[in-house]
């Protein structure tokens, strides 16, 4: 698991979130027919986004959205790197601020809570009708 991926579980687990980490991507449940996988997206060898997908397990992918890093604010903790070698990169390639791309990623991922919650209550009654 990167850096990346463990300051980023932290994060999520600093708000409560469960996140099963699988094959390099997490994933939540978002209700009963909805998940959502998290995978960090590299290019040139560096991680440079956030990509989630939001899946129906019945049906598959519903809708997906990259957050770079660009977008976020920038880490001011030096300390954020394992190793001190790694100090370099703080000035081309300084850590994201992984609480805000959690709250981002909240932020869009409720957009789909409501509508999985909406889902179930429209099927319900449609079970004992047949």
């Amino acid at each position: 698991m990167s850096v990346y991926e463990k300051n980023l579980l932290d994060a999520l687990r600093r708000r409560s979130l469960k996140a099963v980490c699988l094959g390099g991507g997490f994933y939540l449940r978002l209700g009963t027919r909805l998940l959502a996988k998290a995978a960090f997206t590299h290019r040139g060898g560096y991680a440079d986004a956030l990509r989630l997908t939001v899946l129906n397990r019945h049906t598959g992918p519903i809708d997906f959205v990259t957050i770079p890093f660009w977008e976020l604010p920038k880490c001011e903790d030096r300390t954020a790197h394992v190793h001190e070698e790694d100090l370099a990169l703080c000035v081309q390639r300084p850590m994201p601020d992984m609480d805000a791309l959690a709250d981002k990623m909240l932020e869009y991922l409720a957009l789909f809570r409501d509508m999985d919650d909406s889902i179930s209550r429209c099927a319900a009654p449609d079970i004992g009708k047949r």
